[in-house]
């Protein structure tokens, strides 16, 4: 790495100068140049002119393409395939498109591997396979090597060197870090901006090394930390153990006592819930007999009231036909009265609008009759015009064709003649070219210094010879690492096969051990120590059972499974020690008898015959339920003497049922079922993980043997890819040296006599076009006097017809407006005669509609009064109807009113009476619930060993159950928050400690080399700073001296953005002459054009490329500007060759020659070139 940084500091103050000319380009296949089309550039102003779209600025793309331009979008395309000539009418599509520029390096001032060639060729080539090759002199390179061959030079894809199209506008209205890439690029520091960018990647991956390196030293130190912190918190865990265990002890010994005294309290409460429940059942039947009785009278009254309902709905609804009636007669005397009225305000109405309609048709009807007259005049007017006009259209087509038939034959003859004079000067061109070119071949070819052959037939034997011992490396080394892989899986194989039985052994030999230790450290065998039958058989060891039902035989024998076989004629009743103990005495008989299929007698096996008769006495009348559920539907079938076990140990008797908690104490059972099958498992995992072990060591000795040899012949075989490719490398050099320069001679040898051949047959072709171009040169002159004379009466033709024309246009307007207007009269009278027809018929209808209406009112005048009699009768008979149904109401509502008052008492009732049932089944559980808690928190006590009258003498002093248990909480709390104890802590800490201080060591060493890189950096800085500097204030001195040239006056300069040379934009201020605007986007286009003009040209004074495209840059440009433009390239062109596209006669007639560009087949490119200066000549002589 550090070798690096010095070589590129070293490197970076050489700027390599590139003076070569172009003379060459040739393209085949790009765009519209479909065949192989060579472009000769002899001079140093050289314009390629043609009218558009024939392809000009596909020689300027075709520049840039071979440069290394890889956006398809600044070619004008979507794809780079779209480069490639994609056919046309009468050609296929081209397989690939090539491009090749063609310098001249007689003078050798290119430096390098290329400088030793007196021609020096660049080419690219694409096929439509999207294969894409870049050559220099027919060898094939990188793209960057092309790039950079020009870089610093202003010349490439993107360089200031080639300003195509709409680029001025670009380059002016750029952003100001967009226009300092310029800049730089005249100083010759872009390729060194490249260098430091590669430089600052490799800092920022050493920086990220870095920053690993500082998160694992981080990383390490938590640890460290951590670790020195572990070591102090044993003692602190263990403090904090023994105070729980203390303040626990205390908490189950209150709750013990307040759970005992809970218990007495809610079995009173259930008594007394229970006498309330009797007390309500009783009072509900007494209250459901008189509700009974009263509905039966409530349903009697309902159905009188009922029918009086039925009698009092009928005479209702004859009341109300009979008013209906009498309603419909009168709104029908009022609505024949409102028509009438409407009848006569619209016939009124109608009236008024007849007279005012007529009134408006006689005054229509008189200025139609006077726009008819003025519309006949109009109409004579326009034939008169329309009569005169074909008589001055048919004068004037004669003329126009005599005139366009002259028009035509001189230009046909302007353009063989230009035609033949571009033919004259290309032919005389290419003949100076093919002399300058012969001289030079001539030279190539005696300069050529070809290897001996033995030399390069030497060195191939010696490549060949060491490849094949590489070869047979390369398969011993294939061959050992697969021997390794194989070894290196069967490794972790038996590894994995070693680690899981290890595992499985020590699970199962750590489990088989805490059994053993809790079997033997049984609470009865400190009992049973003090006596001398010690070794007698126990109960529990004796017993098989179903792992169902092991749990349920624990609780329901409980102590009873601690039971000692003892003699019958023993002492110990005379002697007992402390402690508790069960032992069995009596080893008779039982009197057999049929126990039922649920009997948990018939799920057990006992095998000590001695203890047969106790367990069957025990377990007499104990059934297995499934679930509890089942048990307490079953309660009511047992017997006195039986009752129901659950799995869970929860016993149901005839009377009540007790909820067993789960106990570590009633596992015995489970406990030799798991320790027994742990000894079988052990007994099965010894000689497996013995093979295990044996395989394991042996694999690895094979994996370590393997690996010594892998990385032996490794080591060689690296030794031997190093010579391997260093003879290669030189085979190579020498067969290219020899390929490259028998290629040349040949190629060279091949050129000689082409050239010879083309020119003799140019020779001929320029005799043929002088003697032409003396021909046409007469005959356009005698057409141009002919021309001027027509001219004249061909103007004056156009002027009459002119006049006649407009003439003719105003009359057929003025007519056209005068016949809308009559039109709209017209259509105004019809629609006005249409209204009173309309109206005329609405006021026949309108007197029909009244008298209508006259005869409907004089048949109504009589109406019958016998509805009215039988009205009121109806009426007295519903008022007595009424009265009988209020007094059947009230007696309703009286029954209905006791009823909701004994119905309430009976919801009240039966609404508390499950209350009164939940009580007692509360309390009962409760009880029970009481029970069980103070027998699981006198559990816990036993289980820890506790001293009970210790504990009830700190119980007095102690604070309340709530207060100990968030001191419980609270020290819980503090434990976890201890975390796990390390007991190794001392060992890692050591280890962390190593890893750190190596660590450091990588740190220091990451932070040199930082260092190194920063330094060569600043440096580099350094140097950019100091020639940006320089070549900024050199460009800004040119600007300011070019832009008064280009404008005739003005002034112009450049300025940065900010203080830092290294990043500071750079901005252009233009003022041209008698302006006072600062800014150049307040410029017009031409202005713009001209500004970046004048910074293009400071660029290549300072940093003259050797050749400089141009693209229609004079478009926006007028006459006067054009021409010092013209001057200016002119005076650059002594050190830059320019090669433009132009349509301006000014800019065309600088150029020294002139390439024509043509499209006379569709879509196909072809050039056609001249030379000024010999045409020049020709024409004097």
């Amino acid at each position: 790495m550090c070798r690096l940084l010095f070589a590129i500091i070293r490197a970076f103050p050489f700027i390599a100068v590139l003076l070569m000319r172009l003379t060459q380009i040739k393209l085949a296949g790009f765009k519209s140049f479909t065949d192989p089309t060579t472009i000769h550039v002899p001079g140093q102003l050289v314009a390629v002119i043609g009218p558009n779209g024939c392809g000009k600025s596909n020689v300027i793309d075709a520049v840039r393409w071979v440069l290394g331009e890889a956006s398809a979008k600044q070619l004008r395309g979507e794809s780079m395939q779209d480069v490639i000539f994609n056919g046309a009418a009468t050609r296929r599509p081209a397989p690939r498109a090539s491009v090749e520029l063609v310098f001249d390096n007689s003078d050798h001032s290119l430096q390098g591997a290329w400088g030793q060639y007196a021609e020096v060729s660049i080419k690219r080539q694409l096929t439509r396979q999207g294969d894409s090759s870049y050559f220099i002199n027919n060898q094939a390179v990188r793209r960057r090597d092309i790039t950079d061959l020009f870089l610093g030079t202003g010349v490439g894809a993107r360089g200031y060197a080639v300003i195509e199209q709409g680029m001025i506008s670009r380059i002016i209205e750029a952003r100001p870090e967009e226009l300092r890439a310029y800049i730089e690029e005249a100083a010759g520091v872009s390729k060194y901006k490249e260098r430091r960018r590669e430089t600052e990647t490799r800092l920022k991956d050493t920086r990220e090394h870095l920053q690993r390196l500082a998160d694992l030293q981080t990383e390490l130190a938590r640890q460290v930390e951590k670790l020195e912190k572990q070591a102090g918190t044993a003692e602190n865990y263990q403090q904090l153990q023994e105070k729980l265990t203390r303040l626990q002890n205390i908490l189950d010994f209150v709750q013990w006592q307040t759970a005992l005294a809970d218990a007495d309290k809610l079995s009173e409460a259930h008594y007394a819930a229970k006498y309330q429940q009797e007390q309500a059942q009783e009072q509900n039947i007494e209250l459901n007999e008189k509700l009974n009785a009263l509905r039966q009278t409530e349903q009697e009254q309902q159905q009188h009231h009922h029918a009086l309902n039925q009698e009092h709905a009928l005479l209702r609804e004859q009341i109300a036909r009979l008013e209906e009636q009498l309603r419909a007669r009168q709104s029908q005397q009022q609505r024949i009265e409102r028509d009438k009225a409407a009848a006569q305000v619209q016939l009124h109405k109608i009236q008024q609008e007849q007279i005012i309609i007529r009134s408006e048709c006689d005054i229509l009807e008189g200025d139609i009759a006077d726009k008819q007259v003025a519309l006949s005049e109009l109409a004579m007017a326009v034939a008169e015009h329309e009569t005169r006009l074909p008589e001055l259209e048919q004068s004037q087509q004669e003329t126009q064709f005599a005139y366009q038939n002259q028009q035509d034959e001189f230009n046909r003859i302007k353009r063989e003649l230009a035609l033949k004079q571009q033919q004259l000067q290309h032919t005389s061109s290419t003949l100076s070219n093919n002399t300058a070119r012969l001289a030079r071949l001539n030279d190539e070819q005696a300069a050529l210094n070809l290897p001996p052959d033995t030399e390069l037939l030497a060195v191939q034997e010696q490549a060949e010879l060491l490849q094949n011992q590489y070869d047979e490396s390369e398969m011993r080394l294939a061959e050992s690492e697969n021997n390794l892989n194989q070894a290196k899986t069967r490794f972790q194989a038996a590894e994995t096969q070693f680690n899981q039985l290890f595992q499985q052994h020590l699970t199962a030999q750590a489990q088989f051990g805490a059994l053993a230790e809790l079997l033997q450290n049984q609470p009865t065998h400190d009992f049973w120590g003090q006596t001398h039958f010690a070794d007698a058989p126990v109960l529990w060891q004796h017993l098989v059972a179903p792992a169902a039902w092991q749990h349920a035989l624990s609780v329901v024998l409980a102590q009873r499974l601690q039971s000692r076989l003892l003699p019958e004629n023993n002492d110990l009743a005379n002697d007992l020690p402390q402690g508790s103990a069960a032992w069995i005495s009596h080893s008779g008989s039982l009197h057999k008898k049929t126990q039922p299929a649920q009997a948990l007698i018939n799920q057990i096996q006992i095998t000590h015959k001695d203890f047969q008769a106790a367990v069957a006495f025990w377990l007499d009348g104990v059934l297995c339920a499934p679930n509890l559920a089942y048990a307490v539907s079953q309660q009511g079938e047992l017997q006195n003497h039986q009752i129901w076990l659950t799995p869970e140990g929860h016993i149901v008797d005839k009377f009540g049922v007790v909820l067993f908690e789960p106990s570590s104490s009633l596992q015995l059972i489970e406990h030799k079922s798991r320790h027994d099958d742990l000894a079988n498992e052990l007994a099965e995992l010894a000689p497996k993980l013995a093979a295990a072990q044996t395989l394991l060591d042996q694999c690895y000795e094979e994996n370590q043997s393997l690996e010594h040899y892998y990385r032996d012949v490794q080591a060689q075989n690296r030794q031997l890819a190093a010579q391997v490719q260093k003879a290669q490398s030189k085979a190579n050099e020498l067969f290219a040296r020899t390929n490259q320069g028998q290629l040349r001679r040949e190629h060279i040898a091949r050129e000689l006599q082409q050239i010879a051949e083309d020119n003799r047959q140019l020779a001929q072709n320029r005799d043929s076009l002088h003697d032409d171009i003396e021909t046409l040169a007469v005959s356009a002159h005698e057409l141009e006097l002919q021309h001027q004379t027509l001219s004249g009466s061909h103007q004056q033709q156009q002027t009459l017809l002119k006049q006649a024309q407009l003439g003719l246009l105003e009359a057929n307007r003025q007519y056209g407006l005068a016949e809308i207007a009559l039109h709209k009269q017209q259509q105004r009278l019809d629609n006005l005669r249409q209204q009173i027809q309309t109206l005329e018929q609405q006021k026949l209808d309108w007197q029909e509609r009244q008298t209508e209406l006259v005869l409907q009112d004089e048949a109504d005048e009589n109406p019958d009064n016998s509805q009215r009699i039988q009205l009121n009768t109806l009426s007295e008979h519903d008022f007595a109807l009424q009265d009988q149904m209020k007094a059947a109401q009230n007696r309703l509502a009286e029954t209905q009113a006791l009823g909701r008052e004994l119905y309430a008492q009976q919801q009240t009732l039966s609404a508390q009476l499950p209350q009164f049932q939940a009580a007692a089944q509360n309390t009962l559980l409760q009880q029970q619930e009481a029970l069980l808690n103070a027998k699981r928190y006198h559990e816990n006590l036993h289980e820890r060993g506790a001293d009970l009258a210790e504990l009830e003498t700190a119980a007095k002093n102690a604070p309340s159950a709530h207060h100990l248990s968030q001191d419980i909480a609270k020290t819980s709390q503090t434990i976890q928050s201890l975390g796990a104890v390390n007991l190794a802590a001392l060992q890692e800490l050591a280890e962390a400690r190593e890893r750190d201080e190596y660590y450091r060591s990588q740190s220091s060493d990451v932070q040199a080399a930082i260092d190194l890189l920063e330094e060569a950096i600043a440096q580099i800085d350094s140097e950019t700073k100091t020639r940006f500097k320089e070549t900024f204030d050199a460009v800004n001195e040119k600007v300011q001296t070019f832009f008064p040239t280009l404008f005739g006056g003005g002034e112009a300069s450049l300025k940065m953005s900010d203080d830092d040379l290294l990043t500071a934009g750079v901005s252009i201020m233009a003022r041209p002459p008698g302006k006072k605007n600062s800014t150049i986007h307040l410029l017009s286009g031409g202005e713009k054009a001209l500004t970046a003009m004048s910074l293009v040209f400071a660029l290549f004074s300072l940093n003259p490329a050797p050749f400089c495209l141009l693209d229609e840059v004079d478009a926006p440009l007028d006459d006067a500007n054009t021409s010092r433009f013209c001057n200016l390239v002119k005076e650059m062109s002594a050190q830059t060759q320019f090669l433009y596209i132009s349509h301006n006669r000014l800019t065309m007639e600088m150029a020294e020659q002139l390439i024509g560009v043509t499209m006379q087949e569709k879509g196909v490119s072809r050039i056609v070139a001249v030379d000024i200066q010999q045409a020049l000549q020709m024409a004097e002589q």
